[in-house]
């Protein structure tokens, strides 16, 4: 499996930037994790649309699912001019409604609703799902094949259940979102320095994070990070990772 980034940032991406979309790359299909504002551009800059094979929604916020309305309109293109014929798979949460259904109405989507602990096989991929406690009902991922392990945290609050679900991960993509000195109590994220230890619990081999605010100071994000994960990494886009 190869893992690209199309976008790192949440709740709304930097300038010339996108916010949530990761690419998994395995024996010549490509599913997209996320497709949030901003990514299907950068996405259309890598692949065709036809070469969409797939797309999994960790939750439906606009900073991971706004480019996926958008993408109704390039698939109905695309089967007009004769580069698809049939729908694309889409994993999704079932809520909020009036979310979902403006991707489950669609005649290009073959959407299938996501519940905690599903499992599922997706082009050779052997998927799992595990809820995580967040604003909205949001997912956690995993995916193995070939031997390898990669998780995806999605949007979380602090919890015990990551960890143990990232057990021994060869790569593990974790939400970042806050800083310490802006966590509330009732935050919908963790911090940096929640994702670093979680990344020290999980014993991944390694952690890169993501969920980037775009006006924090990029030092400070990675050095509590590191307090737990000493070598915690940012996602970069458009570099492609094995896993």
């Amino acid at each position: 499996m190869k893992l690209t980034c199309f976008g790192k940032y949440g709740p709304y991406p930097k300038g010339g930037c996108a916010t949530s979309c990761y690419m998994i790359t395995h024996e010549g299909k490509n599913i997209l994790l996320d497709l949030g504002s901003g990514a299907l551009s950068k996405v259309l800059q890598k692949i065709r649309v036809q070469d969409i094979h797939a797309l999994l929604l960790s939750h439906l916020h606009s900073d991971h699912m706004g480019d996926a309305l958008t993408l109704r309109y390039a698939l109905a293109a695309g089967k007009k001019m004769g580069h698809l014929s049939d729908s694309i798979p889409v994993y999704l949460p079932e809520f909020p409604l009036k979310e979902s259904s403006m991707l489950s109405e669609n005649v290009m989507m073959d959407t299938k609703f996501i519940t905690d602990g599903m499992q599922c096989n997706i082009f050779g991929i052997d998927v799992i799902f595990a809820r995580m406690p967040h604003a909205v009902p949001s997912y956690a991922m995993s995916f193995c094949a070939d031997g390898k392990k990669f998780v995806y945290s999605g949007d979380t609050q602090d919890n015990d259940k990551l960890a143990v679900f990232a057990k021994d991960a060869d790569l593990f993509l974790m939400d970042a979102a806050l800083l310490s000195k802006d966590k509330s109590e009732d935050a919908a994220h963790v911090s940096a320095k929640d994702a670093g230890r979680i990344g020290k619990d999980s014993n991944a081999k390694r952690m890169l994070i993501t969920h980037l605010f775009p006006e924090y100071d990029k030092d400070m994000i990675l050095k509590e990070a590191r307090e737990g994960y000493s070598k915690a990494e940012f996602i970069e886009e458009k570099i492609i990772y094995e896993v």
